[in-house]
C-alpha cells in the first residue's frame, strides 16, 4: 500500500508544495510562507488546517512550538514516491556530463575516481560508484617490492588496468635476487590466468617448491583472498567539505560525527551498496536505511553498465536532498558510462 493512501488530493499536493520548499530553504514552513510563496487563493487558516492533519498524519512535524513544520521521513517519502522523473531536462546539464566522462579511458579504476568526483560536483554530495568485475578477469602481472624493514608491497595488474597494492608483512629482509626470483617464477605460474585460478596455482607452487622464494610465495598464498577477490570496488569523493558543513543539519554534532565515519569507514559503505544491488534504481531516506549511522541521511543509487564492468552509481546527503535533480544526474550518467570505452 502506498504511504500516501491516507491523504487526499489537497492534502498530497499540499505536502509536496511544503517539502519541495522546506528542500530549497532549510527552514522550517509555515501557512503563511506556503500562502504567499506560492501565491494561494486558499485561507492562512485553511492551510493551517491541513499542515496540522499531515503532522497528525506522520508527514510533518515541528522541530520547535513555536516553528513552522519539516518533513519527517514518511514526507519525504511521499514525496520522491511521485517525483516524474525526466522533468528537468538541463541540456546542458547533460553536455557537462558527456564532455568529462564521453571519452576513451585507459584505466577503468581511474574513470571510477572521475565519475564519483563529477557526482559529487554535481550534486554537492558525496558522490559513489561501485564497481563488479568478473571474477574470470586475467592477471597481467604481480610485481613485489621491500620496503622498510619487513614490510613488502605486491601489486597485482589485471587487463584492462586495473590494478591492486596490498601491503604484507614479508617477515624478513630477503636479497633483492630472492624477490626478483620469486617474482619471475610467480608470473611464469600465474600470468594469463583469471582471478579465481591463482589461489590454486599459489598453491601448487608451494608443494613444488623450497627455499626462500617459497616462503614469499607462502606469504602471498596467506593473502590470496583479499590479492584475488576483486568482485568490488568502492570509490567515493566529497567535494565542498566547508561548504556542507554549513548546512543546517551538519549544526547536529550527532549527524556531523555520523557523516565523518561514513567517510572514514570504506568497508561500512562498501557493504550498504552490496546490499543495494538487485535494485536497478533505489531512493531510502532516513530509518529507511539499516544502519543506525545513516539514519538521518538519504542515499539514492542507480545500476550502470560499461563494458569492462557494471555497479552502482550513488549520491550520499542529508534528507533535505534535491531528489529529482539527483535522479535526473544519475540518469546520465548511467546512460554515458554505457557508452564509455576502455582502451587497455
Amino acid at each position: 500500500m502506498s504511504v500516501t493512501s491516507k491523504l487526499d488530493e489537497n492534502e498530497l499536493e499540499m505536502l509536496r508544495r511544503v517539502v519541495a520548499l522546506y528542500i530549497r530553504t532549510g527552514h522550517p514552513v509555515s501557512s503563511r510562507v506556503v500562502k504567499r510563496f506560492y501565491r494561494l487563493s486558499m485561507s492562512t487558516a485553511n492551510i493551517r488546517k491541513i499542515l496540522h492533519g499531515l503532522e497528525e498524519k506522520g508527514f510533518l512535524y515541528k522541530p520547535h512550538i513555536s516553528a513552522g513544520r519539516v518533513p519527517s521521513d514518511l514526507g519525504y517519502r511521499a514525496y520522491v514516491d511521485g517525483i516524474s522523473k525526466g522533468v528537468i531536462g538541463d541540456r546542458e546539464l547533460l553536455e557537462r556530463i558527456r564532455l568529462r566522462l564521453g571519452q576513451d579511458w585507459l584505466d577503468i579504476k581511474d574513470l571510477m575516481a572521475r565519475t564519483s568526483q563529477l557526482l559529487s560536483e554535481l550534486t554537492a554530495y558525496m558522490g559513489l560508484i561501485m564497481g563488479i568485475f568478473e571474477p574470470d578477469a586475467t592477471i597481467e602481472s604481480i610485481r613485489i617490492f621491500q620496503l622498510e624493514g619487513p614490510l613488502g608491497l605486491v601489486v597485482v595488474n589485471l587487463s584492462p588496468g586495473m590494478e591492486r597494492k596490498v601491503y604484507i608483512e614479508l617477515g624478513k629482509r630477503y636479497r633483492d635476487e630472492v624477490i626478483h626470483g620469486a617474482e619471475l617464477m610467480i608470473n611464469e605460474r600465474i600470468a594469463g590466468h583469471s582471478l579465481t585460478e591463482a589461489p590454486e596455482i599459489l598453491t601448487l607452487f608451494l608443494r613444488e617448491h623450497e627455499g626462500e622464494e617459497n616462503e614469499i610465495v607462502k606469504v602471498l598464498a596467506a593473502e590470496a583472498e583479499y590479492l584475488f577477490d576483486w568482485g568490488y570496488d568502492l570509490k567515493f569523493y566529497f567535494k565542498g567539505m566547508e561548504q556542507q558543513i554549513g548546512l543546517p543539519e551538519y549544526k547536529n554534532t550527532r549527524i556531523l560525527q555520523n557523516l565523518i565515519r561514513i567517510m572514514g569507514e570504506r568497508s561500512l559503505m562498501l557493504d550498504v551498496m552490496r546490499h543495494r544491488l538487485p535494485h536497478d534504481e533505489l531512493v531510502t531516506i532516513g530509518r529507511e536505511n539499516e544502519l543506525e549511522e545513516l539514519s538521518d541521511f538519504s542515499i539514492v543509487t542507480r545500476r550502470f553498465v560499461t563494458g569492462e564492468c557494471s555497479g552502482l552509481l550513488g549520491v550520499l546527503g542529508p534528507m533535505r536532498m534535491s531528489y529529482s535533480r539527483v535522479l535526473y544526474i544519475l540518469d546520465g550518467m548511467a546512460e554515458e558510462l554505457h557508452r564509455v570505452k576502455i582502451k587497455g
